[in-house]
């Protein structure tokens, strides 16, 4: 089977790529020496701390964001492939982002960069969050495409960290901004560049499952994980049992208003396409963590003692941290609106969109039998199929009830006859 274009564009850039990454890794990359030179106890412990936590969160990136995205009704396999694919490239490509700008941090040379497991679990955060924004345009771009967007939207995530982490000083132990939030509105404005001309196509594609003015479980599905993600950049704060509860609560509301109510208007209104609806999950969830993050750290301000000594480890601002928590807000949302759109453009200039949205067999091959049948010629085969079996049952039939018919004939003119 022969390739097409786009296919050996994919192909070629994914080999180009994944060669840079491994020459960088084999020669800047080595282990942290520190490792050595802790208790055998303690590192067996560290070791299995680091490694449970990691495949954690493996777990949710891999296999929580690939079936999230499956409810597309023939996009199952793009989903799912596409998260594979580009979660183990954007772990690597955020291992050697991070390195470059913590190094720069630390004021570090740049020809030897020391690695351990927590590396990992930042490189999964970083696939979590171009996860996120893939979900924005699900559906609606090539293989090619995404790959250049994750590559470009890690740059800018780990920039964003270096900003708003390293500089600014931010609280955000759950990534309700760095990861949620900036995901959500690179994806939001990635889809406004790339497919804002063709979002009444898309709405009328009817490839998009969906149900409403019922009960809906994917409403529930979300309002659930909104919660979490609201949660998250006050998790190390003093945010007691109802305090958690509220958040939980809002941020669900939030979240299921948007699905039914300001996603259609948006569409409407802007015609900008969410084909997840990652704004309503992990957009406005995530600005509701850091409101939060900001409202609970102004209250720890006046209240030392709420963190039993731990106040200057926690709080790296001190008492000036609620107002670096609204700075970091805005420089995500900053960072993160200004990448979407830049990483638009190039990839609108240099590619082309999907020939067939929300369709697998543009860049899937799916043999269910020998020959390769059409869609219509599958539904017409089941239905000949189907009306055939129909219609043997039905002869059966006939035939079984005249048969009885004559058996009782001729059971009562046996019976005259005696008479």
């Amino acid at each position: 089977m022969g390739f097409s274009k786009s296919n050996i564009g994919f192909i070629t850039t994914l080999v180009v790529f994944q060669i840079a990454i491994f020459v960088i890794v084999g020669v800047w990359f080595k282990y942290d020496e520190s490792l050595d030179e802790t208790e055998e106890h303690e590192h067996d412990l560290r070791s299995e701390y680091y490694y449970t936590y990691y495949s954690d969160v493996a777990v949710m990136v891999i296999i929580g964001f690939g079936y999230l995205m499956t409810f597309l009704k023939k996009y199952g396999l793009s989903s799912l492939g596409y998260t594979f694919l580009l979660a183990c490239f954007c772990v690597q490509w955020t291992l050697i982002n991070n390195a470059f700008w913590h190094q720069i941090h630390e004021h570090q040379d740049l020809y030897e960069y020391r690695m351990a497991i927590p590396s990992l679990i930042e490189g999964m955060f970083g696939a979590a969050t171009v996860m996120i924004s893939f979900g924005a345009v699900l559906g609606k771009t090539t293989p090619l495409q995404l790959l250049l967007i994750a590559f470009f939207e890690i740059i800018f995530y780990a920039f964003n960290i270096y900003i708003s982490v390293f500089k600014v000083g931010l609280i955000d132990i759950g990534g309700s901004l760095i990861i949620h939030t900036f995901g959500a509105y690179f994806g939001i404005a990635l889809t406004a560049v790339l497919t804002s001309r063709r979002t009444e196509e898309h709405q009328e594609n009817n490839k998009l499952g969906a149900t409403k003015r019922k009960f809906d479980p994917v409403d529930i599905q979300n309002a659930t994980l909104a919660g979490g993600v609201a949660v998250g950049s006050a998790a190390n704060l003093y945010l007691t049992p109802g305090g958690a509860m509220g958040v939980g609560l809002f941020a669900g509301m939030i979240s299921t208003i948007g699905f039914n109510y300001l996603t259609p208007f948006l569409e409407k209104k802007t015609k900008l396409h969410d084909t997840c609806g990652v704004h309503n999950l992990h957009g406005m969830p995530g600005l509701i963590g850091g409101i939060v993050s900001t409202i609970v750290a102004q209250v720890g301000k006046h209240d030392h003692s709420l963190y039993n000594g731990a106040f200057e480890d926690i709080f790296t601002e001190e008492d000036n941290q609620p107002l670096h928590q609204l700075s970091a807000i805005y420089i995500t949302l900053s960072i993160a609106l200004a990448g979407g759109f830049i990483t638009g453009l190039i990839v609108r200039i240099l590619t082309k969109t999907a020939d067939e949205p929300f369709e697998d067999d543009e860049f899937w091959v799916n043999e269910s039998s020998d020959e390769e049948l059409s869609e219509g010629e599958l539904e017409d085969s089941d239905y000949h199929k189907t009306n055939s079996d129909d219609i043997d049952l039905e002869n059966e039939g006939k035939e079984l009830i005249n048969k009885k018919e004559i058996d009782s004939s001729s059971n009562n003119d046996h019976f005259s006859s005696s008479d």
